[in-house]
């Protein structure tokens, strides 16, 4: 199902940063001009800035004091740390707030190993029904968008893993899946530094 555009200028603004931020139209660290970004998508200049501080508020585009707004290039300490904080969403999502296997594995049997395990976490993140930890949850992935997006083109978070934790999940095995969820948060974020310098 398509989103409809927001018919306000702001609204605009924010649909249009958010798309060209998840399609990678950003590099970490590019300076975000906002008379160009408002030519680009047909809107005056205010709502654009507008729109951007309230990214940047999220954390999303980084506002530098005097110098404007710029797509964050994070380093890999800082990548490291989300990571860590992705998999205590996780292990929040399976331990704290469970609702039974039924939606474990509703939500399990719905990815494609092909996805890549990001997907197959957002989905158990989701099914947790926490709005609020859900909710984190996003603006975390919108913080990692291009990591995540480098980390699956290159095939790093390939479909082997995902299809192990998707057959531990499906097939009830809750320790198990979360010691698999140990074991790859291991190995990316032991992947981490190099993954960040091919995209500086």
């Amino acid at each position: 199902m398509a989103v409809a555009e927001p018919r306000d200028p702001y609204g605009a603004a924010l649909c249009a940063v958010r798309r060209f931020v998840d399609a990678g139209r950003f590099t970490p660290g590019e300076a975000i001009v906002i008379t160009e970004l408002a030519a680009e998508v047909g809107l005056s200049p205010t709502p654009v800035r507008e729109a951007l501080a309230c990214l940047a508020g999220q954390g999303l585009i980084e506002r530098r004091k005097g110098r404007g707004y710029f797509y964050p290039a994070l380093k890999a300490a800082d990548v490291i740390d989300l990571f860590e904080l992705q998999r205590a969403f996780l292990h929040a999502a399976l331990t704290l707030y469970p609702r039974g296997l039924t939606p474990l594995r509703k939500a399990a049997s719905s990815v494609d190993p092909l996805d890549g395990v990001q997907t197959l976490f957002n989905g158990l993140v989701a099914q947790c029904g926490n709005m609020a930890l859900t909710l984190a949850h996003e603006r975390l992935n919108d913080r990692l968008r291009s990591v995540l997006v480098a980390e699956h083109r290159r095939n790093r978070a390939g479909a082997d893993a995902a299809r192990t934790m998707i057959e531990a999940t499906v097939e009830g095995r809750i320790p198990d899946l979360l010691a698999l969820i140990e074991g790859f948060y291991e190995r990316r974020c032991a992947r981490t530094p190099a993954l960040v310098a091919e995209l500086s």
